[in-house]
């Protein structure tokens, strides 16, 4: 009952501040008008974004079987990639204001002068974000079953509707300020969690329980190759995924964005640290028998640990902050997803479509792709973090490459950005299918990308630059238009 009364709150705390939120224009709903002044808000909604239950979920139970190389990778890639989201953030701010760009497509669309390059990348985000939802919808229904007691598929309907609620209803203001609160309580569940099983261990003495073949830096069952590139794949979202992007457009000037970098990576920090020690702190605080069944299905493993080791009531705070954790990344994924099929692809083929009806969409398609994400998720047999692996991925490569590249190289051009897109995003999935080798998709994506990029704007030559901004917000240097020469 007490579960119950928790989650009744919850939800009610989410309609009350989707109702405050609400927003009735386009630009309002997808990026709050630029009009987003708390640091503290953009940097742990950030976090809370990035951080879904495939952390909490499959981020805590995969070090039972990939061992310490998961809590040394996973945490310092984490850490590190934070860090330099952050220091490139106000830059990238700058560059979507000059643009006046929306969505990441959009952005890139106008940093290039290609359509094209739009909507390729419109359509890799709908497919790749969709396999990511699946896994993520999985982790929350999982989470329900053991916080109400209820079973797969009404955990599925229940993420569904809390979901629907505030994405349809307030969008992306909604979505920053449910993501904050949701992020502090990720942040306390994190930590709770962390101190009780070094509490059940011992204390620092839990290190002598642990045996050694966990603690080895070869890797458990996972050789620390796999561990390496699956730790990579995932941190480098940090950097280039598109429904944390938005977040940094939605900031009202660069000194919030400045000031939301210290947040973001000190809450990364903490969270990443606390959840990616879980799995291998277990082999300290439980016996091998005990830990046998999560070997086979780390996924399940948190909820077993909080509710073996905390008092009741407690282990519902770690189950509703697992919960936060799924809720904030599904809707801002849903969110960045449906803007890229609403105001990037349909704006694309009927320029003359009003705004209003372009929100209508967006507000009806996203709803429609939540359900749909929900019902494949009603059987996935892979785990969560090796599937989140491959679909973060291919959207990190697609998005870093044209971004990054964008920002540091004048020299990048039209045919640059969608030739680089397409081989990112190929080599990824052939990679992926076809290899069998245990060096990660990610790294031969990101490394195809970068040469096809680099080659083919340097084979259509220079761009043609736009005329520079005197004002302190432009983008020193770097603001221009790709033309290639004829």
């Amino acid at each position: 009952m007490y579960n119950h009364l928790l989650v009744a709150g919850y939800v009610a705390l989410v309609v009350v501040l989707s109702i405050k939120f609400r927003q009735g224009t386009l630009s309002g709903f997808v990026i709050s008008n630029r009009n987003i002044m708390y640091p503290a808000v953009i940097g742990i909604a950030f976090t809370a974004a990035y951080f879904s239950a495939a952390s909490f979920l499959g981020g805590g139970g995969y070090g039972l079987i990939a061992g310490f190389p998961w809590t040394i990778w996973a945490t310092l890639l984490h850490v590190a990639f934070a860090c330099l989201a952050w220091l490139i953030a106000p830059r990238i701010w700058t560059m979507a204001k000059y643009y006046d760009a929306k969505t990441v497509p959009q952005l890139l669309e106008r940093r290039y002068n290609s359509p094209n390059g739009r909507i390729i990348l419109a359509m890799i985000m709908l497919l790749m974000y969709t396999v990511y939802l699946i896994a993520i919808f999985k982790g929350c229904a999982h989470l329900f079953e053991g916080l109400l007691g209820i079973s797969y598929v009404q955990g599925l309907l229940v993420a569904v509707f809390i979901v629907s609620i505030y994405y349809t209803i307030g969008g992306l203001p909604a979505i920053l300020w449910v993501s904050f609160i949701q992020g502090i309580l990720m942040l306390a569940g994190a930590v709770l969690l962390y101190g009780a099983l070094l509490f059940q261990g011992g204390g620092i003495h839990i290190w002598e329980n642990i045996p050694s073949a966990v603690t080895n830096m070869s890797g458990y069952v996972v050789p620390w190759e796999t561990t390496l590139g699956m730790a990579f794949s995932i941190s480098l979202g940090l950097l280039a995924l598109p429904d944390l992007l938005i977040m940094i457009f939605s900031a009202k000037d660069e000194r919030v964005v400045r000031f939301a970098g210290i947040y973001g990576p000190l809450s990364i920090a903490v969270y990443a640290f606390c959840i990616f020690s879980i799995g291998v702190l277990a082999y300290g605080a439980f016996s091998t028998e005990e830990l046998a069944p999560f070997v086979e299905n780390p996924d399940s493993f948190i909820p077993f640990v909080a509710q073996s080791l905390l008092p009741n009531g407690f282990d519902a705070i770690i189950l509703l902050a697992a919960v936060s954790a799924a809720m904030s990344t599904i809707s801002a994924i849903v969110l960045v997803t449906t803007t890229s099929l609403t105001s990037d692809t349909l704006r694309f083929l009927r320029p003359s479509l009003p705004d209003d009806r372009v929100l209508l969409l967006t507000r009806v398609v996203g709803v429609f792709l939540i359900v749909v994400a929900a019902v494949m998720a009603h059987d996935v047999p892979e785990q969560i973090v090796p599937l989140v692996s491959v679909s973060m991925g291919v959207i990190a490569c697609c998005v870093f490459v044209p971004l990054i590249l964008g920002l540091c190289w004048k020299g990048g051009t039209s045919t640059g950005f969608v030739s680089g897109l397409l081989a990112s995003f190929a080599s990824v999935v052939v990679w992926h299918f076809y290899s069998g080798s245990v060096i990660h998709p990610v790294f031969i994506g990101l490394v195809s990308g970068i040469i096809v990029y680099v080659g083919s704007s340097l084979l259509t030559g220079p761009p043609v630059l736009m005329e520079q901004k005197s004002t302190r917000d432009e983008e020193p240097q770097m603001i221009h238009v790709q033309m290639e020469n004829k």
